[in-house]
């Protein structure tokens, strides 16, 4: 056993994991790293103070998804949300690449094609940039390119097609992300902007 202390955002972090998986081991690595071990699957997570010291980014590597597997999103969102006085607060964290939100609301963009039509299908996520998610998609038999970004103060999803793809097939597509985009934007950023 090593004698670091770690940083109370770190615990915290690791502690929300822990009440949910009791039995995974933890090692703190340093003071703002820790390695947690579920059987074979690991989980890595770095705590970054910015320059001011008093706004902290938890970077999570979970290879495995155990975090969205067990349903842990939700209740590390909330430490995000959560401000002490006592210890600098948690701006962000990125788990896999994106921003604990971006996960959110990238899974809500892809209830919302399920809802619309049976016909969409999320392929493959070609690229993760934070705030910014791109994948391949497919209606029917017509493959697409989808991009949801975060913006600060907007979400966008937009559509890009192949040339060769029909005008009335890209006219359904179109019509459904605008739909998407506005339900989207209506439960993350407008009931955000009501709260202030």
């Amino acid at each position: 056993m090593n004698n670091i202390t770690p940083n109370p955002l770190l615990v915290n972090v690791v502690d929300v994991i822990k009440y949910v998986i009791s039995d995974i081991k933890i090692e703190y690595i340093s003071t703002s790293v820790a390695e947690l071990i579920d059987g074979n699957a690991k989980i890595n997570i770095k705590e970054q103070l910015d320059a001011s010291g008093n706004l902290a980014t938890i970077n999570i590597d979970d290879p495995k998804d155990i975090i969205f597997s067990e349903d842990l999103v939700f209740a590390l969102k909330k430490l995000v949300e959560k401000k002490s006085k006592a210890q600098p607060a948690i701006a962000t964290i990125i788990i896999n690449d994106l921003e604990i939100e971006m996960h959110l609301i990238f899974q809500d963009v892809k209830d919302a094609f399920d809802q619309l039509s049976t016909s969409y299908e999320f392929l493959k996520t070609n690229k993760k940039e934070v705030t910014k998610v791109k994948s391949i998609c497919k209606f029917g038999s017509h493959v697409f390119t989808l991009t949801v970004m975060n913006e600060a103060d907007e979400i966008f999803v937009t559509p890009e097609f192949p040339t060769t793809m029909e005008a009335a097939i890209v006219k359904i597509i179109g019509d459904d992300v605008a739909k998407v985009q506005k339900a989207v934007r209506a439960i993350f950023k407008e009931s955000r902007r009501g709260k202030k």
